[in-house]
């Protein structure tokens, strides 16, 4: 099999250099005996990863899953400006606060109702 580019034992630098996310085909990788992975540059790169940060990792559907902060924000980023540009004018804070304040209402409301049948006085 020919050496590919950030395929070797060394270690190898790299720089994802840009804020676009990006892709790189399959690759057969192998897992040693301890269970570890060697994720070539070019992926790691992909990933905007570099050695000695933190990826977040799941199983879903049997596929081994891994994703750097930096990519899960870009994906939320790109989450918000889709949902903004369809709902223009809508505040998605104003709606949480809304929310936790009748949240609280209803907690309060509950909690008033215990204390009622146990003889003590309401909260406020």
């Amino acid at each position: 099999m020919p050496s590919r580019k950030g395929f070797a034992e060394e270690v190898q630098s790299f720089d994802y250099g840009s804020s676009e996310l990006s892709s790189v085909g399959y690759t057969r990788l192998k897992i040693d005996s301890a269970g570890r992975i060697v994720i070539p540059a070019d992926m790691r790169a992909a990933m905007m990863v570099k050695p000695g940060d933190a990826v977040t990792a799941e199983v879903v559907d049997g596929e081994f899953r891994l994703v750097s902060p930096e990519v899960a924000l870009k994906h939320v980023r790109a989450f918000a400006r889709k949902w903004k540009a369809e709902h223009p004018g809508e505040s998605v804070v104003d709606e949480l606060i809304a929310d936790r304040r009748e949240e609280a209402r209803r907690e309060l409301e509950e909690a008033n109702t215990w204390r009622k049948a146990h003889g003590l006085p309401p909260l406020e």
